[in-house]
């Protein structure tokens, strides 16, 4: 039987992000989610450790470029700014590219993220990254190897399945060029973005999902509920939690031949 992980990024980025994947995953919706380690609060974290479970797993989503890092900044000096905020994506891509990025300083952050959640009680199944930081070009597999080094064993495959789109295209590309580096972790064979370019709605899944099963076993979900859309985010977060909501992904799993899994059947 063909296997899917539906995983909520984003826990802690904001309160209507947050609140949607506690009901999601209370009401055995989707099965996964990761954290923004530099952004959820304790009282976050709790929460989410108390709903944890074989069938809801929880994984660090890994950000280096928004916010603020865990360590000091003045320890990790190469990341920030004057004001003390991690860069840009494309910002810190280019300083890396530039020799202006120490690796020791991406250690020591990727390492203060996955302790907090550790020291939350929190067993981590997995890793994504923010932006898709892990598998962009050269910063990716640094990255990649510095989770490997860290106890990391399972993580997000990044395929950009089924988008033809201008953005899609880039993604693939940059697939393709951490391919080497993710030797020896275990990841899904696929990965389903459709809600990232269009409303979410059972026409859509049921596309995404039937097209990623013809390529590969166990695929992966990539979703972004909320309460409420973000300013500023092209991401449409109502219309994800609504569709997740009306339970109409099971029935469609169901016909499609798959099952619902979380991160641990990796």
């Amino acid at each position: 039987m063909k296997k899917l992980i539906i995983n909520c990024d984003d826990y802690g980025w904001d309160a209507p992000a947050t609140q949607a994947i506690l009901e999601l995953g209370a009401a055995g919706q989707v099965s996964s989610t990761t954290v923004m380690a530099n952004f959820a609060s304790d009282a976050e974290l709790r929460a989410l450790a108390r709903l944890a479970s074989p069938t809801l797993s929880v994984g660090l989503h890994l950000t280096l470029n928004a916010g603020q890092p865990l360590s000091a900044a003045s320890a990790v000096p190469s990341l920030v700014d004057k004001d003390g905020q991690f860069y840009p994506s494309s910002q810190l891509w280019q300083r890396y590219l530039r020799g202006q990025v120490r690796r020791a300083d991406l250690k020591l952050e990727v390492a203060a993220q996955l302790r907090r959640l550790a020291g939350a009680g929190l067993a981590l199944t997995h890793a994504d990254s923010h932006q898709h930081l892990h598998q962009y070009p050269l910063l990716g597999p640094a990255l990649l190897g510095i989770l490997r080094e860290l106890g990391v064993r399972r993580v997000r495959r990044l395929t950009a399945a089924g988008r033809r789109d201008g953005r899609g295209l880039v993604l693939q590309a940059f697939a393709a060029s951490s391919r080497l580096a993710l030797r020896g972790f275990a990841t899904p064979g696929a990965l389903v973005s459709t809600f990232s370019t269009e409303p979410a709605s059972a026409a859509g899944f049921r596309r995404g999902v039937a097209a990623a099963f013809r390529r590969a076993s166990v695929v992966e979900f990539m979703s972004h509920p909320g309460l409420s859309e973000r300013p500023g985010s092209p991401l449409m977060r109502v219309p994800e939690y609504t569709f997740w909501r009306t339970g109409e992904a099971s029935e469609i799993l169901r016909e499609l031949g798959g099952e619902l899994v979380s991160y641990a059947a990796v």
